[in-house]
C-alpha cells in the first residue's frame, strides 16, 4: 500500500494578499471551494505534488498553513474555537488538521513558519516527517524532527547529510496540465525576465542593468523598490505576476532569461547548481531559454541544444543579439527544450520517484503511537 501523505505548503504572502484583494468574497466560501480556486491560480506548483502523488497511488491531503481566511474557514467547519495570535491559530489549526487526518507522512516544504518546536509536537502522529527545501536555509532552524529532507540543490543535500540527516536529491518539475490553460498566442515580448530580487540574488540587479544598456528586457517580478531609484530595471519593470499570468508572460517572450540565486548554505554561499522553477515553466511552456551554464546544468537539459547557455553578461547579450536574428534556431531550440521537460521533468514522472523514496524511508522508520481522534480538543483557545 502506499503511503497516506499530508503536504504542509507556505505560499508567498503578496500572492494570497492580491488573490484575496482581488475576489473579496473568496474568503466566505467553504473551505474546499477556497482550496479549489486557489489550486486552479497555478501559483508555484499548485496542486502537482498532490496530483502526482494521488496518480501513484498515495491519499493526500494538502494544507497552505498561511492561507489564514481559507484555514479560518476549516477551523469554523470543525467547530475551533481560535487564539487570537495569529502564529498560534496556525499552530493550533494545522495540528487539528493534522490528528483529523492522520496521515503517515507530513511533508513540510519550506520556508515553514511553523517551526522546529511544532514539528516536535507532531512527530508522534507521524511515521515520517519530511521536509524540502531549496532556499537559503534559516539559521534559526535545526530540522531536528526530520527524518528526512528533500532538495533541488546538490550542496543542501551534502549539508544534511554531513550532519548525518537523511536526504535525496529530487529535482523540480513542470505540470503538463498548464499547457491546457494557456492559449498559444504570438510573441509579444523580444525578451523578458521573471523573478524577484531578494537577498539570495545579490548580483541579478547588476546583471540586468548591465543587459539594459544595450537591449530592451521586459521585466515582471517582484522586489522592485530593493533597486535604486536611478536604475534602469524600475522604467522597465511592468509589476508582479503570478500563476497564470507569469506563465502566459513567459509563453510570450521570444527568449526569456534566468539568473539564479546565491544560496547560504551552513554559512558557505553556494552557487556552483542550476536550480529554480524557471528552468522548468519557460522550457515547458515551449519558450527559448537563455540560462546560466552551471555544472549540473547538462543532467536536467543539453546546453545550447535544449536551453541557450551563457557565463558572463558579455557573452548573454551577444546571445540575445544572435537569436533574435536567427527565429530558426531559437524556435528549434525552444521545441527540444519543451520536448525535455515534457519527456523527462514532469510532475507525474517526479511524484513517481517521490513516492519510491518515501515508501522506501517509511520502510525503515518505526510505527509511533498517534494521537486517537478523541483526543483532539477541539475547542482549545
Amino acid at each position: 500500500m502506499q503511503p497516506h501523505v499530508l503536504l504542509i505548503n507556505t505560499y508567498y504572502p503578496q500572492f494570497l494578499e492580491t488573490l484575496y484583494a482581488k475576489c473579496p468574497g473568496l474568503a466566505e466560501e467553504s473551505y474546499d471551494k477556497q482550496r479549489q480556486f486557489i489550486s486552479q491560480q497555478a501559483f508555484g506548483a499548485g496542486d502537482a505534488y498532490a496530483r502526482g502523488l494521488i496518480s501513484a497511488g498515495c491519499r493526500v491531503m494538502e494544507i497552505i498553513c498561511n492561507a489564514d481566511a481559507m484555514q479560518r474557514q476549516w477551523a469554523r467547519e470543525h467547530d475551533l474555537n481560535l487564539a487570537d495570535n495569529i502564529h498560534d491559530m496556525r499552530r493550533q489549526i494545522v495540528a487539528a488538521q493534522i490528528r483529523y487526518d492522520r496521515p503517515d507522512v507530513l511533508y513540510v516544504f519550506e520556508w515553514c513558519p511553523l517551526g522546529d518546536a511544532f514539528l516536535a509536537d507532531m512527530k508522534r502522529e507521524v511515521r515520517l516527517i519530511a521536509g524540502q527545501i531549496a532556499s537559503p536555509i534559516p539559521t534559526d532552524r535545526t530540522f531536528q524532527s526530520h527524518d528526512v529532507m528533500f532538495s533541488s540543490w546538490p550542496p543542501i543535500v551534502d549539508f544534511f547529510q554531513q550532519q548525518g540527516k537523511q536526504s535525496a536529491y529530487l529535482m523540480l518539475a513542470f505540470d503538463e496540465r498548464i499547457l491546457q490553460g494557456i492559449t498559444k498566442l504570438a510573441p509579444a515580448y523580444d525578451v523578458t525576465f521573471v523573478g524577484g530580487f531578494a537577498p539570495s540574488h545579490p548580483d541579478r540587479m547588476t546583471w540586468l542593468e548591465t543587459m539594459l544598456q544595450d537591449i530592451d528586457v521586459d521585466i515582471f517580478g517582484y522586489g522592485v523598490d530593493a533597486t535604486a531609484e536611478s536604475s534602469a530595471i524600475r522604467s522597465h519593470h511592468h509589476g508582479e505576476v503570478w500563476g497564470w499570468d507569469m506563465y502566459k508572460v513567459l509563453q510570450r517572450s521570444r527568449i526569456t532569461l534566468n539568473r539564479h540565486a546565491h544560496n547560504d548554505v551552513g554559512g558557505c554561499v553556494s552557487h556552483d547548481f542550476a536550480n529554480n522553477m524557471r528552468l522548468f515553466e519557460a522550457t515547458g511552456v515551449g519558450t527559448c531559454l537563455l540560462t546560466e551554464m552551471r555544472s549540473n546544468l547538462s543532467t536536467m537539459f543539453e546546453p545550447d541544444v535544449e536551453v541557450v547557455t551563457y557565463v558572463t553578461p558579455q557573452e548573454c547579450l551577444e546571445k540575445v543579439r544572435y537569436y533574435l536574428e536567427h527565429p530558426t534556431e531559437r524556435s528549434s531550440i525552444a521545441k527540444a527544450g519543451q520536448t525535455r521537460t515534457l519527456g523527462d521533468h514532469s510532475y507525474t514522472q517526479r511524484m513517481l520517484e517521490l513516492t519510491e523514496r518515501l515508501t522506501h524511508y517509511l520502510g525503515q522508520t518505526p510505527r509511533r503511537t498517534p494521537t486517537t481522534p478523541s483526543m483532539l480538543s477541539s475547542h482549545s483557545s
